[in-house]
């Protein structure tokens, strides 16, 4: 039985095939529909539709915080995606599913439903941070401290991990899409300018990540109803991810607060990993690395990290060692 591995973010999907040596297939987790529930679109061409439907039409993400909002578009996304691998034998796979520590038994019931409902003949789980531990080549199975600090979009996770098990957990309910909120809700109170969620995130990913310290965005003026530009200067977007980080500070120094000291003591050495797609904010980098005063080590590519943890879990030499479990 031929196997998939799907990361299913609240931003994006990932599926990538067991043993393959592509990279994840990946595509925007949006799906644009009719009010009457026809599928129109997935993925990127739903994405480009976003804030541009017409009546009768919308585009939205199906998924939310770990866990399925439409189990309907959700498995029209991932039909699509098994589909550009079809032709390979992939008739009733077996689908691995990447399950995060707080993951309720409604959100892992609702990804199994889901999987079984696209197609797969079995489904089967893996700790999340475990695989992202794999993914980013730590030494999962000694007796050694690794925190790493996923930013998301929805939320943040942060794990602990000792000898192949979750030490402790922490979930922070603010990640990316907190900048994002902040940058709309800054253009339109300061300069009376509507703007989409595209446009936010460029402009985020622009002076954040991308090393500008300037960066324009157009929209729709709020007085004449016409479009119009503005230039935004990174200090104006500054207190959003500084709010960010001091709530990721906060919530790792409650974490190491009840964790034995030795493993603290590990963190004085090895420092913190960031991965998600918040390893791409050089801004929140810099501003994590002052407030924990830690070594910060940034994942290179946090977009294959757990697809390539979770083909590395599947071996036999690391699967023995981890509780996989079945749907």
């Amino acid at each position: 039985m031929r196997r998939l591995i799907f990361d299913f973010g609240s931003e994006n999907v990932r599926m990538s095939v067991d043993g393959g040596r592509r990279p994840p297939l990946s595509e925007p987790a949006v799906v644009a529909h009719r009010g009457t529930g026809d599928v129109v679109a997935v993925g990127e061409q739903a994405f480009r539709m976003l804030g541009r439907t017409p009546d009768g039409l919308e585009a939205e993400r199906p998924f939310t915080r770990g866990g399925v909002r439409s189990q309907k578009l959700a498995e029209a996304l991932v039909r699509s995606l098994m589909a550009r691998v079809g032709g390979h034998g992939f008739r009733r796979p077996e689908i691995w599913i990447a399950l995060g520590a707080g993951a309720s038994a409604i959100d892992r019931r609702g990804l199994g439903i889901l999987a079984q409902h696209a197609g797969a003949a079995r489904v089967r789980y893996c700790s999340l941070s475990a695989c992202k531990a794999l993914g980013l080549e730590l030494p999962l199975f000694q007796p050694l401290g690794s925190l790493l600090v996923d930013v998301g979009a929805s939320c943040t996770r942060i794990d602990l991990l000792s000898l192949g098990h979750s030490v402790g957990h922490y979930k922070v309910e603010m990640a990316g899409d907190h900048i994002d909120e902040a940058i709309a809700r800054l253009m339109r109170d300061r300069y009376n300018l509507m703007v989409g969620g595209a446009t936010s995130q460029a402009v985020k990913h622009a002076l954040l990540g991308g090393g500008q310290t300037q960066a324009t965005a157009n929209g729709r003026d709020l007085v004449t109803g016409l479009p119009q530009s503005v230039t935004l200067e990174r200090g104006e977007v500054l207190p959003a991810v500084e709010q960010l980080a001091d709530q990721i500070a906060h919530a790792v120094r409650e974490l190491l607060r009840d964790v034995s000291p030795e493993l603290v003591a590990d963190l004085a050495e090895r420092g913190v990993f960031l991965t998600g797609g918040g390893a791409r904010l050089d801004v929140l980098a810099d501003l994590l690395q002052d407030r924990l005063d830690l070594p910060l080590h940034r994942d290179p590519e946090p977009e294959e990290t757990i697809c390539k943890g979770l083909q590395l879990a599947l071996e036999p030499k690391n699967g023995n060692r981890l509780r996989l479990r079945s749907a």
